[in-house]
């Protein structure tokens, strides 16, 4: 029987340890982070991957002068796609501009991502909207997701938005639905400090306030 040389023996251990390395490591490799005062196309990834859901908004209404619909905003943990971690929180956000609004939507924004790693895509559905570009502020606190190109407006449902980040906590925040008008809906966004116990039921009153109806201006 013929023995393998040791270099052959060699060259197939070390092949098979950059495989492995590749399937374990593929997601930070591939990962474009979305730095601060950057503008770059939104990139369509199966986000997440495996995660299991920390909580939900559910659909939140919104309505301005010209446009209403709702906003559905997940936190996800062990997202095995998150480049920062499978304990990293992954946010999803699910929007919908209503079939009887009169404009469509140019522009979600949602914060503050301040001091955080984001990465920044869509997970790609058939037939709903995907954004054309993604981006964030100078400070990093505002990500904004772009349906303004001609050709592609928000009038209907957009894909899910995903915005993937080195935070282990997260709180209410306000997001941002633009287009002639805007207005604010509740939403989750990171948040540095560690919540006490009971901080999973507050929430759910606080989305509840910053969901009640308010009086739109004109």
């Amino acid at each position: 029987m013929n023995r393998q040389q040791p270099n052959s023996l060699l060259k197939r251990a070390c092949s098979a340890l950059v495989a492995s390395l590749l399937v374990l490591f593929g997601n930070a490799l591939h990962a474009s982070p979305l730095l601060p005062g950057s503008i770059q196309n939104a990139p369509g990834e199966n986000n997440p991957v495996g995660a299991a859901l920390v909580f939900t908004t559910g659909l939140v209404p919104f309505a301005s002068a010209t446009f209403n619909g709702s906003l559905r905003s997940d936190v996800f943990t062990n997202d095995a796609s998150n480049p920062f971690g499978p304990n990293a929180l992954t946010f999803v956000y699910q929007l919908i501009n209503n079939a009887g609004s009169p404009d469509a939507i140019d522009r979600f924004t949602v914060s503050s991502f301040a001091g955080f790693q984001t990465d920044a895509s869509f997970t790609p559905v058939p037939g709903p909207t995907a954004p054309r570009t993604v981006t964030r502020s100078a400070n990093g606190a505002v990500v904004g997701f772009e349906f303004n190109v001609p050709g592609f407006p928000l009038t209907g449902v957009a894909t899910p938005l995903v915005i993937q980040t080195n935070a282990f906590n997260f709180a209410p925040t306000l997001a941002s639905v633009i287009d002639g008008s805007a207005t604010s809906v509740a939403s989750l966004a990171p948040i540095a400090i560690i919540p006490e116990p009971a901080t999973i039921a507050l929430l759910a009153s606080a989305l509840a306030l910053l969901a009640s109806p308010r009086r739109q201006r004109g």
